[in-house]
């Protein structure tokens, strides 16, 4: 009889078992231990991550808050008083296009287009819609915004959208003006 050891290709029946236990042994501790552990520490590390971008947010409206508290120990800011409300006569309809340009320019923006919306003046409405393309810093849209707030007409503001990017950027509005 041939030693089992001797012929190539057979393995004896021992060793096949003591390699397939120690096979499922080594696939158990992957299943098992390995992958978990690395869902677990993924998990870890999204969290870690959301905690910095708290801590950046509050760092960065730390100074906000600071100043606003400071505001509000002096007694707080006053409001301004806003204008009698009115409504547009026919006249200033017309003439709308050219007073939003003014203010526009006055804020420092640049006006791309003014322009009314004739069809929201339809089925007795008493609102007049005018769209609004400027371009120009977020900084001197804000007083734009503000200062469009204080006309005697304005109503409210249907839409916002504010482009993409840094330095000037192109602003796009819809108001709604009270007419006749």
């Amino acid at each position: 009889m041939a030693d089992p050891r001797a012929t190539p290709g057979k393995l004896p029946p021992k060793t096949v078992l003591y390699l397939l236990i120690g096979s499922g042994v080594l696939v158990l501790f992957v299943l098992l231990g390995i992958i978990p552990m690395q869902k677990s520490l993924h998990e870890h590390d999204r969290q870690i991550e959301q905690a910095k971008f708290h801590i950046e947010e509050q760092n960065a409206l730390h100074p906000i808050y600071m100043r606003m508290l400071t505001i509000a120990q002096a007694g707080g800011a006053k409001a301004p008083k806003l204008p009698e409300k009115q409504s547009l006569g026919q006249k200033a309809v017309s003439e709308i296009t050219d007073s939003l340009a003014q203010l526009i320019v006055a804020t420092g923006l640049e006006a791309q287009s003014v322009v009314p919306d004739p069809g929201s003046l339809g089925r007795g409405s008493k609102s007049l819609a005018v769209n609004i393309h400027v371009k120009g810093s977020l900084e001197k849209f804000r007083v734009f915004l503000g200062e469009l707030a204080m006309q005697p007409t304005f109503e409210n503001i249907e839409k916002v959208q504010i482009g993409p990017g840094s330095g000037p950027r192109d602003c796009t509005l819809t108001v709604w003006l009270a007419s006749e």
